[in-house]
Parts: C-alpha cells; structure tokens; sequence
C-alpha cells in the first residue's frame, strides 16, 4: 500500500452507552488496531456486523435466525471465492457534510480489478472472513485523535467515526 495509509492488524467491536443531558444512548461501535500503535473507531455500524464480528472471532454464537453476515460467514462456497478475489480493504473517504466513512474494497479476478465503494463495516467483515488486508487513510486517524480525551460520557468504548 502507499505511503499516507495504516495497517489494521486486529479489529474488535464493543457496545457502549453514551449520556447526553441526562439521556442514555446505545452505541455500537468497531475499532481497528493498527500497524503503529493507534485505534481508529467508527461508531453506528450496524448490531447485526458487530453480532457477526463476534462469532467469526469465536466470542459468540451464529444465532438459528442467520442474517446475511451470518450466511455469508457460514456459505463455504462464497467465503472460497471471496478469498480467491479480494485483494483488500481501504477506508479512503469520508463525506464531511456526513461524517460517514467510506470504504473501497478492491477484487481481482483474472488479471481484472474491481473496485467497490462500501459501508467500511460490511468491508472490513468480508476482509475479516478471508484475512485480507485493511488500511486506513492516515489523515483519518489523525484527525480521529484529535477528539480523543473527550470522550467521558461513553461507557464502554470511545473514539470517533462515523458510519451508516
């Protein structure tokens, strides 16, 4: 990978409990640890990725109403050719009137790329099930330290980013 990005080189999720002016909220977030030391968190990704991350790292159950994370993680089929494909995974944008991250997962199939614009959580679950690489733009973690120290109304987890 070029100069200006991190590797992650494991990837945790947590759920957390933010108070605001007396109001308790639900936060559900996946933090990537990365190549130098640092955290990068996205909060607001979905339960049913946080869920899936869990299982396929041995930290829970596939529940016996499977989501698609669940099928996809379980479909051998999928995950052999998910593995003969992807190449990796790279947070690489973020929409400032959002504050939504954006993901590109990068395929290869016979000498053909693909690239695919994604919600970073669904990417770095499909580059988790086949151990393919995942990097973050660096100017991203940078800014996410920026906030950091503020974050005393979270129980159970900090940081910033933010995803659908």
């Amino acid at each position: 990978m070029e100069e200006g990005y991190r590797l992650a080189r494991d990837v945790s999720v947590f759920l957390g409990v933010a108070r605001n002016q007396g109001a308790s909220y639900v936060i559900v977030g996946m933090q990537l640890h990365l190549d130098d030391g640092r955290t990068f968190t996205m909060v607001n990704i979905p339960v049913e990725v946080a869920l899936a991350v869990r299982a396929l790292q041995g930290e829970g159950e596939y529940p016996e109403r499977k989501s698609l994370f669940d099928l996809l993680a379980n479909y051998e089929p999928f995950r052999e050719e998910l593995a003969r494909t992807l190449r990796r995974v790279v947070i690489d944008e973020l929409d400032p009137s959002t504050g939504l991250y954006t993901a590109t997962a990068e395929f290869e199939d016979e000498g053909l790329v693909s690239k695919v614009k994604m919600i970073p959580s669904h990417a770095v679950f499909l580059a988790m099930l086949v151990d393919a690489p995942i990097y973050v733009k660096e100017d991203f973690v940078d800014e996410g330290e920026l906030f950091e120290g503020g974050e005393d109304d979270i129980v159970g987890g900090s940081g910033e980013g933010e995803e659908e």
